[in-house]
């Protein structure tokens, strides 16, 4: 619990893709997809038969309506869990942010949200409003396990309100992946007033959480005198390796964003000459090493650009040939998404070159005319190098 469209959808977020391997498709909510992984099952199946041998000792005479009290307790749990991703989701789509998928499991339920919260409180709001979910519903379950005073109904109520009491009070420890770990980087982001700080310090908390939960087994023994078994020594293996393996791709994710702002497309672009389309190469590689260009450009009868050349295509040219082979045919038209702003920066590129891949952009100035050529493999370059 880390996070076609229907109509009149308020989820700005683009529908999903195909759904991920290993899920079955359940429906839509506000247009976000939910989906539901082929493990459940079988893990389902298991806690049934747990819960059913446990409905069994109190109460004999059920037979075998035992397994079915036992598996709609398991299937209410997990209706308990979409609560939870709903409330981080519905909550997210209130701030305009897109959510694409809510995935259920029993160990790795989560909420895709698409894009960056844009304040401190929204990243807030939406990490706290999940474990708050399940804390009600576990309050609520509790307080019926209370008016029923016997029967299966006050197991399978107490048993409920138990489960999501645990699960709310584990998602606010604070460390990433953890929902706590968001809220901490909310936290020092609303203190420092930066975003990645805010990351750093939750995902450095997670790496010390998950030590702590690998260390659990020993510190229970040494302080109880419990001697911990086998399980739980896999237990706390599995737990901690998730913690520490999330909170470490958050804080290499926060390092990279940080150098993201040096990033410039003027500095980065290749200076670029203008042909056009029955120029033949060789005579435009003259013209572009004549002034040091990078790039070439080639533009239509208006003057207008419309198609970037390609330098592996020239590359792959060869050199007797060229004085015959038009830059035409070694062109890409430029598309929509194809173009960025001389003064653009580390989101902005990164967003373009997300959303529109390519291997080059047309970089026009402030008043629209031809800068130059930004090539993928430059950004690549200079991002490595920093």
């Amino acid at each position: 619990m880390s996070e076609s469209r229907e109509p009149q959808s308020s989820n700005p977020a683009q529908s999903a893709g195909p759904p991920p391997p290993g899920t079955w498709v359940l429906g839509r909510v506000r247009g976000i997809r939910l989906t539901m992984r082929f493990t459940w099952l079988p893990v389902a199946m298991l806690l049934a038969f747990g819960f059913a041998s446990i409905i069994g000792q109190q109460f004999p005479g059920l037979g075998s309506w035992r397994y079915v009290a036992a598996f709609a307790f398991v299937v209410a749990f997990t209706v308990s869990i979409l609560i939870h991703e709903l409330a981080h989701a519905l909550t997210a789509l209130r701030f305009g942010i897109g959510v694409s998928e809510i995935n259920l499991g029993f160990f790795a339920a989560g909420t895709h949200i698409e894009g960056e919260r844009k304040t401190p409180f929204e990243e807030f709001a939406v990490s706290v409003v999940g474990p708050v979910a399940s804390l009600v519903v576990g309050g609520l379950a509790y307080a019926g396990s209370r008016a029923v005073d016997e029967g299966v109904g006050h197991i399978a109520l107490w048993q409920l309100g138990i489960a999501n009491l645990i699960v709310g009070v584990t998602n606010m420890l604070p460390g990433l992946p953890l929902d706590g770990g968001w809220v901490l980087r909310a936290i020092v982001w609303k203190a420092t007033g930066n975003m990645h700080t805010g990351t750093i310090a939750a995902a450095w908390a997670g790496r010390a959480l998950a030590i702590l939960v690998l260390a659990a087994p020993v510190i229970i023994e040494e302080i109880w005198g419990r001697t911990p078994s086998i399980i739980d020594f896999l237990i706390a293996l599995a737990v901690g390796f998730f913690l520490w393996m999330g909170s470490t791709a958050a804080l290499m994710q926060a390092r990279l964003r940080r150098k993201l702002p040096a990033l410039q497309v003027r500095t980065m672009a290749r200076r670029a000459i203008a042909v056009h389309s029955q120029t033949p190469i060789s005579e435009a590689v003259r013209m572009a090493a004549e002034v040091h260009a990078g790039a070439v450009v080639v533009i239509d009868g208006d003057g207008k650009p419309h198609a970037l050349v390609s330098e592996t295509a020239v590359a792959a040219v060869a050199p007797n040939q060229r004085p015959w082979t038009t830059v035409s045919e070694v062109s890409t038209r430029i598309g929509a998404g194809h173009i960025l702003g001389v003064n653009d920066t580390g989101e902005e590129i990164l967003a373009t070159l997300r959303e529109h891949p390519a291997s080059e952009y047309l970089v026009l100035d402030a008043a629209g005319a031809v800068y130059g050529v930004l090539a993928t493999a430059d950004v690549e370059q200079a991002f490595r190098g920093r």
